[in-house]
């Protein structure tokens, strides 16, 4: 009788033991999100506006350490589209970066900075339409590295949340050329974003 009061109370201690368990496993898992896809709109305020759309990729190897996916097209000087006879056909730029970040969590926030890396492809056509000259046409397309620090705060715990984000470019200063003034080529590639994000799993 003993031994089967023995057995009864291991057989209970075993069971509240996995079942404690298995709770901390779920809190554990539930406190970051793995893979999360963040959608988004923003603008290059400097120094004429530029309109873009964005998508980020974020996959989380561990609680503090992401890898992500950064993919955009921008609508350059999209405010600006014909001045003093000369008409834009076109003027975009197509970004794609890759980067690894650390990540803090709170209660209904979490804050993500990130070294990115990657290459811009830009290209413009315009076109002289004077009506006292013959119209003149003129078409450029170049690649270049892009190199920089993406700050990513996202507010919301559920399935959806909402995601603000800055990128401040690192090129061509220091990166390529440490004269100061070359300053001017970061600043025109800053970039100020808003979006909506979804958790994968």
């Amino acid at each position: 009788m003993k031994s089967l009061k023995y057995l009864i109370l291991f057989v209970i201690f075993l069971n509240s033991n996995t079942a404690i368990s298995q709770d901390n496993t779920t809190l554990i898992s539930c406190k970051y999100p793995r893979l999360t896809i963040e959608p988004g709109i923003g603008i290059k305020p400097y120094p004429i506006a530029d309109a873009l759309v964005s998508n980020i990729i974020q996959y989380n190897l561990k609680k503090h350490i992401s890898i992500l996916s950064y993919s955009s097209y921008t609508h350059n000087s999209a405010f600006l589209r014909d001045y003093n006879y000369i008409q834009t056909n076109y003027n975009y730029s197509l970004t794609q970066k890759i980067g690894i970040g650390t990540s803090f969590y709170f209660k209904h926030f979490t804050h993500t900075v990130s070294f990115m890396a990657g290459i811009k492809y830009d290209a413009f056509k315009e076109t002289l339409n004077n009506p006292e000259f013959e119209k003149v046409s003129m078409s450029v397309s170049s690649y270049s590295p892009d190199f920089g620090i993406l700050y990513n705060a996202k507010v919301g715990k559920k399935k959806y949340f909402f995601s603000y984000r800055i990128y401040l470019p690192l090129y061509p200063y220091p990166f390529h050329t440490n004269d100061i003034n070359a300053i001017d080529g970061n600043l025109a590639n800053i970039t100020l974003e808003c979006g909506l994000g979804i958790r994968i799993k």
